[in-house]
């Protein structure tokens, strides 16, 4: 089993605007994990890099600095903060831009 567990959920901002929720969780048992943990993370298969990727999740900053890399190809990435909500990150299309912030209530999957 990978230190750092990664799940991908189709979703939507407030506003309707369609993107794919990358949730991550620390699955060790201290939950802890070391910068050699990242070797072993794979993004899910199937990710429609056409649509926005928001990455959430308890981590250490440089973990999400390596899924914001990863997650490059994608129209847009942004990052969730709970006090703002998705705060884009990088874009590659004209539909929203770099510091643009969407409200939006977290997938109901990640609450079950």
């Amino acid at each position: 089993m990978n230190a750092i567990q990664l799940q991908l959920l189709p979703h939507q901002t407030q506003t309707g605007l369609p993107y794919q929720h990358l949730h991550f969780q620390i699955a060790t048992e201290d939950g802890i994990i070391s910068p050699p943990d990242i070797k072993g993370i794979k993004l899910p298969e199937g990710i429609p890099f056409n649509q926005g990727i928001v990455i959430e999740g308890k981590g250490p900053i440089w973990l999400y600095s390596y899924l914001v890399h990863e997650c490059h190809p994608a129209a847009w990435v942004g990052c969730y903060d709970p006090r703002l909500g998705v705060v884009v990150v990088a874009t590659h299309t004209h539909d929203v831009s770099v510091g643009e912030v969407f409200p939006v209530e977290l997938p109901a999957a990640l609450s079950q």
